[in-house]
């Protein structure tokens, strides 16, 4: 069988046959028999001899969690170009919003799309970056409909002391929960964090305020960090493309950032809060892999193909690992990647010379993915008396030995719908 086929019992409960039963940080497990009642799993054991010729050729795992997306590019049938230099996808990124007569509606159909899109790839837990107040409702709305869940870290720009005091006080309005037409009552499926964008669209004082205010009300933090060689060479020197860039909008000032500054400072910073992430950490260096291996709590986001689309230097991914830091996996969006399919970045990662398994990488988009962004890691695994939440993938493959090279080449994974 080729495809899963899900059967009631006489008992009025539900079985799945499975080539394989993959659950994040354990030892896959072969041929095995999954019994749900009431929607929790109730029984996992062998398939029986006499029922092996059922048995679907496939691999059923947890439901995801993507840490990192922008939704409202989600319309988007390709990425935006050129893709480098940086600055200049930046300004790709201002022309398609700027260029939009009706943006806010536009930018809620992405939200609504991608959720879509997402879902369909099996995500239940999804953190978002909320660019508006429109966009934050629209996310509530879409997650309630859905029935999944999610993260809203409302994005806060501002390099201008004279934008700081209006920033602060929209993260506040955010986190009260206080955002224009957002009217539904209660909120069982979405938390509200906090995005300091990056260190080039963010002052310093906006920066420690918003991680203030963080720390206060207990809110996640999403930062990107550490993302381009430019912003590199912006915070050390105060010189290059960046510059350019932000001389262009009338938005430089040498007096705000300190020569010599490197993402460490902000990570130190981030390590305050209780959970935070550094989003793509392209070019962490020694001395923030050392911190981030003594600070697991801040999560660094790898979004492996937009960082091949960007054709960034390798990723110091497996480095972080090896010294104990929290390393997650997330989409980015739509203007850089293909699709939003994260189990895709997991191929991508576990397809990288001297990667382990994808049973050992995947609580980078499930357990450890979900405890990073507030929730409880242990709803996301099948196990007896958690509901049955899951995914499969076409996995034809008769030895653990031969496992993981077919889980890397599979199709993409399709929610199971019982």
């Amino acid at each position: 069988m080729t495809s899963i086929k899900i059967e009631p019992d006489p008992l009025g409960e539900t079985v799945i046959r499975c080539a394989w039963l993959v659950n994040p940080g354990e030892a896959p497990r072969q041929n095995i028999r999954i019994t749900i009642a009431d929607g929790k799993v109730l029984e996992l054991c062998q398939v029986p001899a006499d029922e092996l010729p059922r048995v679907a050729a496939v691999a059923v795992m947890p439901s995801f969690v993507n840490v990192h997306s922008h939704l409202e590019f989600s319309r988007l049938t390709a990425p935006l170009s050129p893709s480098t230099p940086f600055p200049d996808w930046i300004r790709s990124v201002i022309q398609y919003r700027s260029s939009d007569p009706d943006a806010e509606q536009s930018a809620a159909d992405g939200i609504r799309r991608g959720l879509q899109e997402s879902c369909a790839a099996g995500v239940r837990l999804v953190g978002e970056i909320s660019t508006t107040e429109g966009s934050v409702s629209t996310l509530r709305r879409e997650l309630e409909n859905a029935q999944i869940s999610g993260v809203s870290f409302r994005e806060l720009i501002g390099l201008s002391a004279e934008h700081v005091d209006a920033q602060l006080n929209t993260a506040v309005e955010h986190l009260e929960g206080t955002v224009a037409g957002d009217t539904l009552s209660g909120e069982p499926c979405m938390v509200r964090g906090l995005s300091p964008h990056a260190p080039y669209s963010v002052h310093p004082e906006l920066f420690e305020g918003l991680v203030d205010i963080a720390g206060r009300t207990k809110a996640p933090v999403a930062m990107h960090l550490a993302e381009t060689v430019d912003e590199m060479e912006l915070l050390r020197d105060q010189s290059g493309r960046f510059v350019d860039f932000l001389q262009s909008l009338n938005l430089w000032d040498r007096q705000v950032l300190v020569p010599g500054t490197t993402p460490l400072r902000y990570v130190e910073k981030l390590a305050q809060l209780e959970r935070a992430l550094a989003v793509h950490g392209n070019y962490f260096g020694p001395a923030e892999i050392e911190f981030l291996s003594r600070h697991p709590h801040v999560a660094v986001v790898y979004c492996p193909r937009t960082h091949a689309y960007f054709g960034h230097t390798p990723h110091p991914w497996q480095q972080l690992q090896s010294a104990g830091a929290t390393v997650l996996l997330g989409t980015d969006s739509r203007a850089s990647n293909p699709d939003l399919s994260v189990w895709k970045e997991l191929q991508s990662v576990a397809g990288q010379k001297n990667a382990a398994p994808v049973w050992e990488l995947l609580p980078m988009i499930t357990t450890i993915a979900a405890a990073a962004l507030g929730f409880d890691k242990q709803d996301f695994a099948v196990k007896v008396g958690n509901v049955f939440q899951a995914v499969s993938v076409p996995c034809s493959c008769d030895s653990e030995s031969r496992l993981n090279a077919a889980l890397i080449r599979s199709a993409d994974a399709t929610n199971i719908r019982l």
